[in-house]
């Protein structure tokens, strides 16, 4: 018996039609079947009037990029799965031609704008070569094929189109690295809102090609822009200053983590493993009590914990706007700091309580040290989820007893989903407390505004995200949402101030369960 799955396809004729619905369709289903063959199935078997773009179906045109269950994708390259339910829709932000056709003139001009060629100065008879290592930096970045698919999933050109979007950035980074190239193209992207990305890395995730942009394209060109003299932004700068005089990207107001702990040890009778806990910035000096609480929960499963009271901010505000002078010394000092402590307490992991903390010592102090030095540094790191799950082992964990009769939600944190591949675990330590009903938000890893020094630089656009953001979480009436981020917390709490629904941090509520079950 053919299987058959759901279809649901946006239509609008403007000739005929008052205004845009939806309409459904049973379409057989092959092994190996893409999102494209689904469109033809319909277009061949229901409706040829069904209107959507395509033309190399090998995923190098670009052209057949469309809204697959809320997010872009190029349609030859998504697969479907048994039982699938689709929804498809035209890319946001574009005037609907017809059915699934957008019209990219808007597109097109922004890309014209940034005059998208190599530019001269003067006729020349015998073109300078282009070096292999310089054609090296670029490979990876030529690889866009312009399908418009970041346009539309950017939670950045979802609220502003004042913002090009990263396809136009990712452009703008190309020319700049190209030594032919004469136009002053650090210039372009501060024309172009360079500072605007939150560095979230949808794009990232949803590109055909898979293409590095927050770190290829966003942060090279903001690092330029540092180095040419541009200024950052007051709040941005804060930071940075901060870290500079203090080793801390906040100032202290309440009594630091570190201050309050009275020894660096925190031991248990039979451990099965010792960890380092790296606190980070705000975890110190904002949201001590989730600090205690992760020692806590390790504790609670065997784990020793080493808590330096020397630490040093990773540094990632500095890595995220481009003072990479600051962000390359904090990256060498932490790595000095945590290699002094594996060789004293005789370990090699360290567990951070911040997504943003886990993503800059792996993401960017890793790749650092191990090109200065030639060797990568001496420890691991893990989120507290990520350890606990992939580490100690679901079936290994102390279960909590005390119920804690919730319906809850998760919100994923940029830098901990996309930006370290952490994303199941956090939900499966939510699900093993008793009492808690998780929620699941389709929109869960949608960017809450906080990061890429938006936050900071731009208050009120970073307001807009988190206000669409809000909508996603109150969609699913939960009664709380929980999350693994620092930044996060605190900018979910901000948008949920008028609303009934508590923000907890998932070490807390775990820790929370673990005392009730001892009452």
């Amino acid at each position: 018996m053919t299987k058959t799955f759901k279809t649901t396809v946006f239509r609008y004729n403007p000739d005929n039609d008052d205004e845009p619905y939806f309409q459904e369709f049973d379409v057989d289903y092959e092994p190996g079947m893409t999102v494209l063959d689904t469109l033809l199935f319909i277009q061949d078997k229901y409706d040829s009037s069904l209107a959507f773009r395509w033309e190399c179906r090998g995923g190098q045109c670009g052209s057949c990029a469309v809204r697959v269950n809320k997010t872009a994708r190029i349609a030859c390259r998504t697969k479907v799965e048994p039982n699938a339910k689709l929804v498809l829709e035209p890319l946001e932000k574009m005037p609907v031609i017809k059915d699934l056709v957008t019209d990219m003139s808007q597109v097109t001009y922004r890309l014209r704008r940034i005059r998208p060629y190599v530019a001269r100065d003067k006729p020349v008879q015998h073109p300078e070569i282009i070096h292999s290592e310089q054609i090296e930096k670029l490979r990876e970045i030529r690889k866009c094929i312009e399908c418009s698919a970041c346009l539309s999933n950017c939670p950045i050109v979802h609220e502003t189109w004042d913002y090009p979007g990263p396809m136009i950035i990712r452009q703008l980074a190309r020319l700049e690295l190209d030594p032919r190239d004469v136009e002053d193209r650090v210039a372009m992207a501060m024309n172009e809102m360079v500072y605007t990305c939150t560095t979230c890395k949808m794009c990232e995730d949803i590109c055909p090609k898979s293409i590095k942009i927050p770190s290829l394209a966003v942060e090279l060109l903001r690092a330029k822009a540092v180095e040419a003299g541009y200024p950052l932004a007051e709040g941005q700068q804060a930071f940075v200053d901060q870290i500079k005089a203090t080793g801390r990207s906040v100032p202290e107001k309440d009594k630091s983590l570190l201050s309050e702990v009275s020894s660096e040890e925190f031991l248990v009778e039979k451990p099965r493993g010792r960890v380092a806990f790296f606190t980070g910035c705000l975890i110190d000096y904002r949201m001590q009590s989730t600090g205690k609480a992760l020692i806590e929960v390790l504790n609670r499963n065997n784990i020793d914990v080493i808590v330096p009271k020397e630490q040093w901010c990773c540094a990632s505000p500095a890595f995220r706007t481009g003072d990479l002078n600051t962000a390359h010394a904090a990256a060498e000092r932490v790595t000095e700091i945590f290699e002094q402590v594996m060789e004293k307490y005789n370990l090699d992991t360290v567990v951070v309580a911040c997504a943003g903390c886990g993503k800059t010592l792996r993401e960017d102090h890793r790749p650092l040290i191990e090109e200065k030095r030639g060797e990568p540094p001496k420890f691991k790191v893990y989120d507290l989820a990520e350890y606990m799950l992939d580490v100690i082992g679901k079936e290994n964990i102390i279960p909590p007893k005390g119920r804690i009769d919730l319906k809850v939600t998760y919100h994923e944190p940029c830098h901990l989903g996309r930006g370290q591949g952490v994303v199941d675990q956090p939900i499966e330590l939510l699900k093993m407390i008793p009492g808690v009903e998780y929620i699941d938000d389709p929109m869960k890893n949608r960017c809450c505004g906080a990061g890429g020094g938006v936050r900071a630089g731009q208050r009120e656009l970073s307001q807009k995200i988190a206000n669409t953001k809000k909508e996603y979480i109150l969609a699913t009436e939960a009664d709380m949402v929980t999350t693994e981020c620092p930044f996060c917390t605190i900018q979910i709490n901000d948008m949920m101030k008028e609303e009934n629904m508590k923000v907890r941090y998932i070490p807390d509520l775990l820790a929370e369960s673990y005392r009730k079950g001892d009452q």
